[in-house]
């Protein structure tokens, strides 16, 4: 049945990002609190409320973050067998991955979980080309290509009233990870793999993990059409706790190093925003903002906010690079290889590659306000015009429409394997000069 405008089936989190696209939104009854680590139980007893709901109000597509939608109904006459409650309707079900996979559905074991992963009905959207091309070499099907992007939201689109004191540079993140205080040791040889392509990576920064560990090295057998259900998932389990170390790397290369530069540069003139630094390293912290409009007015009161990645990005981008420029502070962020694709450098945000051009960027920016402040309102003005999640969503509607799974399409064709990707940054304007080095004593 084809309706207009289109009904999508949604969490609280992405309601209003579906409104804003143009669809009717169908906000999802949550019969028990939603969790992207909820067991199977939990999801089949979900299940039986989300089936009626979305019969009854006859969505056309189901749309969520990280699997908090992701439930099951009984099929087969014992009920010893359970389909997922979308494709029991025939409605396609889109999860849009915020974290790696491997970071939700933890209440469900790693067999099963890997089993529900090569559904062909369920369409993974992944934050990260490297870990969407990942996800197709492990043989997930559907995995398609879908970068981060702000809520919607009534941002403030007035000149920002920035605070040029003591705080000049703030982060706000928490620790890319906490392996390293961790009293668990790991064993030697389940450190090899992940450390040898992290050496690799060092100096073929284009080249991602899975190339470098199936192909360059041979770690271990790539997933084959004929492995059975279970040597599938085995093969996918070893490949992730190989990625360790992997991970750990580039933790410390993207987020924790430059965070223990500035902390001594800088003192207290830079400021860390967010939990679990003094647990994992003894470092002063201001606690997490829950609040969204609070973190907001703090990003735009901030000089400079400075964006790290975390050990799960090889080359996408995170959520705080369109959280700070499309609330309206100014962005510098360290490089990532897509970053060109969304925003132009030094027109709309700016970014540096290692510690000295870190205090360089700093300096230079402290002492050219009016240069920052034109930087801020053009990231805004592109984060607004293209990088909200409702323009995603418009982007996954017009792929599963393409493909034929939707209404309004031609007929029902196998999705594509290309990536879904916002509006790139075409514009060409002039950077900023060259900063002048900075000196360790700047502020």
């Amino acid at each position: 049945m084809t309706h207009s405008p289109l009904r999508i089936a949604t969490t609280q989190q992405l309601h209003r990002a579906v409104r804003e696209a143009g669809y009717e939104a169908l906000l999802l009854p949550e019969p028990s609190p939603l969790d992207i680590h909820g067991s199977i139980d939990k999801r089949v007893g979900d299940g039986r409320v989300h089936h009626p709901f979305l019969e009854a109000n006859h969505a056309d597509l189901v749309i969520d973050f990280n699997t908090t939608a992701l439930t099951f109904v009984a099929d087969g006459d014992n009920g010893s067998q359970f389909n997922l409650t979308t494709a029991a309707l025939g409605i396609p079900y889109v999860s849009w991955y915020l974290d790696p996979v491997t970071s939700t559905m933890q209440q469900v074991n790693w067999a099963d979980h890997w089993h529900i992963l090569e559904q062909s009905n369920w369409i993974k959207c992944m934050f990260d080309p490297d870990l969407t091309d990942e996800l197709i070499r492990l043989r997930i099907p559907n995995a398609l290509y879908l970068t981060m992007a702000v809520n919607d939201f009534d941002f403030d689109r007035t000149t920002p009233d920035v605070d040029d004191g003591p705080t000049v540079v703030a982060f706000m993140g928490h620790p890319a990870t906490s392996w390293f205080s961790h009293a668990s040791p790991v064993l030697s040889n389940a450190l090899f793999p992940g450390m040898m392509c992290a050496a690799a990576r060092a100096d073929m920064p284009d080249m991602p993990f899975h190339k470098l560990y199936y192909d360059l090295y041979g770690f271990a057998e790539p997933i084959h059409e004929s492995d059975d259900r279970a040597a599938r998932a085995n093969k996918a389990l070893r490949y992730f706790n190989d990625k360790f170390a992997y991970n750990a790397f580039l933790a410390l290369k993207q987020r924790e190093r430059f965070v223990r530069f500035l902390r001594l540069k800088l003192g207290h003139a830079f400021e860390l925003v967010g939990d679990h630094w003094a647990a994992n390293y003894g470092y002063e912290h201001t606690p997490r903002i829950w609040d969204r409009a609070e973190l907001y007015a703090k990003i735009r009161r901030t000089p400079i906010c400075l964006n790290l990645m975390k050990g799960n990005l090889e080359s996408g981008l995170n959520l705080r690079h369109f959280e700070v420029t499309g609330c309206g502070g100014f962005l510098l962020t360290y490089w990532t290889a897509e970053l060109p694709k969304f925003f132009e450098v030094g027109v709309d945000c700016d970014v540096f590659h290692d510690e000295q051009e870190l205090l360089q960027k700093i300096d230079f920016y402290l002492r050219h306000p009016a240069k920052r402040q034109e930087i801020a309102r053009a990231g805004q003005e592109r984060t607004l015009s293209q990088h909200l999640c409702s323009h995603r969503i418009t982007a996954v509607v017009d792929t599963l429409r393409a493909a034929g799974a939707l209404p309004g399409g031609p007929p029902a064709a196998s999705l594509p394997r290309d990536q879904i990707v916002a509006p790139t940054a075409t514009a060409k304007r002039t950077a900023p000069e060259a900063p002048t080095i900075a000196h360790e004593e700047t502020t």
